[in-house]
């Protein structure tokens, strides 16, 4: 199961621990909805969002949208 290694190699991802979460809170996992909301879900979902920004979209920013030639409509 892909999720399963994705979790295993140490990533923190909101979607995998969507997953992860619930799945263990059926298996008997001594936490409740809101401790996993507050201390994993928005935490992370968070981090994913800074981590892409920073990451993703400031690097294209510099990259492409500030060296391209200027457009006239």
């Amino acid at each position: 199961m892909p999720i399963m290694l994705f979790f295993f190699m140490g990533f923190e991802h909101s979607i995998v621990n969507m997953f992860l979460f619930p799945f263990s809170m059926i298996m008997g996992g001594d936490f409740t909805v809101m401790d996993y909301i507050i201390w994993n879900e928005l935490p992370t979902a968070l981090g994913n969002l800074v981590g892409g920004f920073v990451f993703v979209a400031l690097p294209l920013y510099f990259t492409h949208v500030r060296q391209s030639a200027d457009r006239t409509l």
